[in-house]
């Protein structure tokens, strides 16, 4: 408890100083430009992907000296550079960003073999048998994550209080942990984001994004292999909200003959931050209680997920009643507009 409290408040004197010093030289900051962002009316730093990036590599240094540790935080620092020259470059070709992370991610994959043991569907696990083919469907599986988790980072609190949900139902499931860093560190530095977003004091940004998706990636994953009892199906019960996001994103774009990485307002995050909005006059109050509405309704999907791990026919239950949910909130406020 000790040593917790400690990370605490050097993460906090670690996070107000990186806000002070963007603040002040206008480094690597946000300008509001969308809608739902004009809810504040001043320069925000992106210190998402920094804030992360420093912090797990500082303390899985502490934790563990291993090879895979140095291989991913290697891997963490090359998409944190990616996303921070995607955060500057508002013409950045999507094809090109997208091409550079599949590269990246089938090569980190490689390197620390990274595999999905089993899916719990029988045609899948036949096929993932095959090394080649299953590096290839981890690396899509973490891809579609990554681009998910960037749909899903519209509205404060919303993607780190996701990931919070994550770490923590897995903290306190009680079962085996990846050994790459301790989990309670991995909920502190967590905490201390969601606090300062919250209060919009810094945002994930695509680096932020890049760096937390891909580390929880790898953790979830991990965290399946090394528990037997567990079913396979509570890595997508626990990771479905970003990966679905993402393809459904992706199919409603192609069906409207729309760009597919044109950015538009058409996700649910965004109508609950409309709704809201036009209740309420204050747009801060709004951004910020649309991301934690989201995030209680994946806290419930998220809590029976862990209770029932070892059931397939549970989780596949709660699976659909997740997405069935989103489904009928999403369209209800789709016909509203």
């Amino acid at each position: 408890m000790y040593q917790i409290l400690i990370q605490f408040f050097i993460l906090v004197i670690f996070s107000i100083s990186l806000i002070l010093l963007q603040s002040k030289y206008l480094i690597l900051v946000d300008t509001p430009k969308e809608k739902h962002k004009k809810s504040y009316n001043k320069n925000i730093p992106l210190s998402g992907g920094i804030y992360l990036f420093i912090s797990i590599f500082y303390n899985s240094l502490l934790s563990l000296y291993q090879y895979e540790t140095y291989v991913v935080n290697l891997f963490l620092f090359f998409f944190l550079v990616l996303g921070i020259y995607s955060d500057l470059k508002n013409n950045f070709s999507p094809k090109f960003r997208l091409l550079i992370q599949a590269i990246l991610i089938l090569i980190l994959i490689f390197f620390i073999n990274l595999k999905i043991n089993s899916t719990s569907v029988f045609f899948l696990d036949y096929f993932i048998e095959n090394n080649v083919f299953n590096i290839i469907f981890t690396s899509f599986c973490i891809l579609v994550l990554i681009n998910g988790t960037n749909f899903c980072d519209g509205v404060n609190c919303n993607v780190i209080g996701y990931y919070l949900m994550v770490i923590t139902g897995i903290f306190l499931s009680g079962l085996s942990l990846p050994e790459y860093l301790k989990i309670e560190t991995i909920i502190t530095i967590f905490v201390i984001f969601y606090l300062f977003n919250f209060f919009k004091k810094y945002f994930l940004g695509d680096s932020g994004v890049y760096v937390i998706s891909i580390f929880m990636g790898i953790y979830v994953i991990k965290f399946i292999n090394i528990n037997t009892t567990i079913s396979p199906l509570l890595a997508v019960n626990l990771l479905w909200y970003p990966a679905y996001e993402n393809l459904f994103t992706i199919f409603r774009r192609s069906i409207a003959n729309k760009k597919i990485h044109l950015a538009d307002r058409k996700h649910l995050h965004i109508f609950i931050f409309e709704w809201i909005a036009k209740k309420n006059n204050n747009k801060n109050f709004s951004n910020t209680l649309s991301g934690f509405i989201m995030n209680l309704f994946m806290f419930v999907g998220i809590f029976f997920s862990i209770q029932y791990y070892y059931s397939s026919k549970i989780l596949l239950t709660i699976l659909l009643l997740n997405v069935i949910t989103y489904k009928i909130v999403y369209f209800y406020f789709l016909l509203k507009k």
